[in-house]
């Protein structure tokens, strides 16, 4: 697979274009950015919901509109400097920010859309959509800070996440799951599972996708298509295992057979500017759907970027074939029916 391979390319891109550089002003233009939710994170509770826009007729309004429905408008105005040292001649640039707060907890559990609309003072406007992930407690705003316990409850930690078992909220168990994400520069919860109550099936196996890429935040190309093989083992609700048999991933089942994974990082490195990618996982056992996310992140000598690549397709269970056992396809070929690791390892930057 070509995928990490792509974002290597771009990270020598980054290392080359380090320096700001002002955008001429266009009549009639619109650039807008939605800067959280993430695309295909995992969103619980009060968040942000922000970004900027600027455009050549100033900026009037910015409405905000959630799985196709009008909700809002986004109050606009917040001070930024980086939009108004790349935008020095749109009206207002400094001030290009939006940002409300958000009870992502009011939306069902699952998949979700918005889209913001940046409209001019000509009344032009432009759209950007952002697909995410709500999970949550069973109540979606828990009023009284008595009813969260940790009394009783267990935690680990991870390279960069805090896993507690057994938190008791609103009078029920949960096992949660802390992620840093760079966007909010904190800790944020990333997965609830009602703990417990395991789902009866053993969901232990192996399973290979065939994705679609859905959408593309990156500035680069990524395949349009590509495959993953999960092998996994549960022990209760939780799931473990590897991607490929090149990364490890970790996560949770609930009893309907819904599951969430997140993998290791692959790291990269060109002199002090670094590079790191990951996978987050969303789907079903039972209807074999899968949603894969592959995250990227840039940071160090390098101007901080990220950016995410959506897919979504089916999955199977496949036999446990090992590769020592497969045909190969060709001299120095992989073994037929081996999935390539999604993110290429050993490749130099």
């Amino acid at each position: 697979m070509t995928l990490f391979k792509t974002g290597l390319l771009s990270l020598g891109t980054i290392l080359l274009g380090a320096s700001i550089v002002a955008a001429p002003v266009r009549a009639g233009d619109i650039v807008l950015t939605v800067e959280e939710p993430a695309a295909s994170s995992a969103y619980s509770g009060v968040a942000n919901l922000r970004g900027w826009a600027v455009g050549s007729a100033g900026i009037d309004r910015v409405e905000l509109y959630v799985d196709g429905a009008f909700a809002t408008n986004v109050p606009v105005g917040g001070l930024r400097g980086d939009v108004g040292a790349q935008y020095p001649g749109y009206p207002g640039s400094r001030n290009a920010g939006f940002s409300m707060a958000f009870n992502y907890s009011n939306l069902s559990a699952g998949q979700h859309a918005i889209r913001v609309r940046a409209v001019d003072r000509e009344n032009a406007s432009r759209d950007a959509s952002v697909n995410f992930n709500v999970i949550r407690f069973d109540n979606s705003y828990i009023a009284d800070p008595a009813k969260i316990s940790l009394a009783g409850a267990t935690g680990t930690l991870d390279t960069r996440s805090i896993s507690l078992k057994n938190v008791t909220a609103d009078g029920k168990t949960y096992d949660i799951r802390l992620d840093w994400r760079t966007e909010a520069q904190g800790f944020v919860i990333a997965q609830i599972t009602s703990a417990g109550n395991p789902p009866a099936d053993d969901f232990s196996g192996t399973y290979r996708s065939q994705v679609s890429l859905t959408s593309n935040s990156c500035s680069f190309a990524v395949d349009s298509e590509t495959e993953s093989e999960l092998k996994l083992t549960q022990d209760g609700s939780l799931l473990s295992g590897t991607e490929s048999d090149a990364l490890t991933v970790s996560g949770t089942v609930d009893v309907q057979g819904n599951f969430s994974l997140l993998s290791a990082r692959l790291v990269q490195n060109s002199g002090s500017c670094r590079g790191e990618s990951y996978f987050q996982y969303q789907g079903s056992f039972p209807s074999q759907t899968i949603t894969i996310a592959i995250q990227r992140e840039y940071f160090g000598s390098c101007p901080y970027s990220n950016c995410t690549a959506s897919y979504q397709g089916t999955m199977t269970t496949t036999s446990t074939t090992t590769r020592a056992d497969a045909p190969t396809t060709a001299a120095g070929g992989a073994p037929a029916g081996v999935i390539e690791p999604l993110l290429e390892t050993g490749k130099a930057l």
